[in-house]
């Protein structure tokens, strides 16, 4: 009998573990078309298949939904680390590498980077959490140039490798690997990298 009950409780489990899933699923789907603050309990419900009191029996308030697709999210979806810079010879590389991870990062953010926006506005968990990416996004950038975080360079490599500048390369007809080539070059230049051309006389020019 102890058996069959533990049987039973597991089934039980596994199914409250699906349906939670299915509404995290089903919410950050939502979050992405229309934002957090345009999507209610009923959306989700009706997204995920279920009913509004099941979504509420799971997470009764909204902040406790918001903050566990956050999680979700994070983990389905991590931003780019100082991983992405390893095997790279020089700042260059460093640059186009820390570049590409970055575009593909937010082509796969898509339209709901632009929604976190507007939602930061009216909720502080979204405000800290990309005041969070904002600062790894900084760390990295001196990571890839070697450079203090508060160097100048720094700020020209962020504001290089940031959402908007990635959707205008890409608006531009560029693909992610032909934009962080680019953006690489640029950063070098940014860093310190670029040595003056002298001829044969030694002049430069």
């Amino acid at each position: 009998m102890v058996k069959r009950r533990s049987y039973r409780l597991g089934k039980r489990a596994d199914a409250a573990n699906s349906t939670r899933r299915r509404i995290l699923d089903a919410t950050l789907t939502l979050h992405d078309e229309q934002g957090i603050t345009r999507t209610s309990v009923r959306d989700v419900a009706g997204r995920a298949g279920v009913s509004p009191a099941t979504v509420l029996n799971h997470f009764p308030h909204m902040g406790d939904l918001i903050r566990a697709c956050g999680e979700l999210s994070d983990s389905l979806l991590p931003m780019p680390t100082e991983a992405v810079l390893i095997g790279a010879r020089d700042r260059t590389e460093r640059g186009r590498m820390l570049a590409d991870a970055l575009f593909d990062w937010w082509e796969h953010m898509g339209s709901g980077w632009e929604h976190l926006q507007i939602d930061r506005r009216t909720l502080p968990e979204v405000d800290a959490w990309l005041r969070d990416v904002d600062a790894r996004h900084r760390a990295l950038v001196a990571a890839a140039l070697g450079a203090d975080v508060d160097d100048p360079s720094v700020a020209i490599g962020t504001a290089l490798t940031a959402f908007g500048s990635w959707r205008s390369l890409r608006d531009a007809g560029m693909n992610n690997s032909r934009a962080a080539a680019h953006v690489a070059r640029v950063l070098a230049d940014a860093a310190g990298d670029s040595q003056p051309q002298t001829d044969s006389k030694g002049r430069m020019h």
